[in-house]
């Protein structure tokens, strides 16, 4: 008895081996055909995902920064607040950089169209000096619309800034359209 248990323990006394190679094949082409659906649609998703992007870029021209430093114009997507910066920068958050703005009006949340008059609030604080930015003149200056690039701000917001068009297309930003 134990020499039987040796013998198949060491392998004298295997079974037959029989191998359905039919449904070995056919389990590869099962396998071959997955492959080829998973491909499909992967590359489905990605047709779609580039799709969607490029409508979304196309509808919001703003959140696509001019970054070729071409000049683009875009309408402010938040009127009720704006910005007046003492240099072109929105990536700086030096105490002073920037200067939030907004007015009482007749809005839901009780402010006002900002947007309008920026500028001119923006050109009153250089020739007055309310900031303590030191200049003394007041620079040309250009009105920009902010992207979410912008430390501390709000993306979509009106932002002025000493320079011109150039300026907001250097920083990848659309030049502000305030027509209504």
């Amino acid at each position: 008895m134990t020499r039987d248990l040796l013998d198949r323990a060491l392998g004298s006394d295997e079974p037959p081996l029989g191998l359905d190679f039919e449904a070995i094949e056919a389990q590869g082409a099962r396998s071959v055909r997955r492959r080829a659906r998973l491909a499909l649609a992967g590359t489905a998703a990605v047709v779609v995902g580039a799709a969607l992007g490029a409508v979304a870029v196309l509808q919001h021209p703003q959140a696509s920064p001019a970054s070729s430093g071409q000049i683009t114009y875009a309408k402010p997507n938040d009127r009720e607040i704006a910005y007046c910066y003492h240099t072109a920068d929105i990536t700086s958050d030096a105490p002073g950089q920037h200067v939030g703005a907004g007015i009482n009006g007749n809005s839901p949340n009780g402010r006002g169209d900002i947007a309008a008059v920026i500028e001119d609030i923006c050109a009153t604080a250089w020739r007055d000096d309310y900031y303590e930015w030191h200049s003394p003149t007041v620079p040309p200056l250009v009105a920009c619309v902010l992207t979410s690039e912008a430390v501390e701000a709000q993306a979509g917001a009106v932002a002025v800034f000493p320079g011109d068009e150039r300026t907001c297309a250097a920083m990848g930003l659309p030049v502000a359209d305030l027509n209504r």
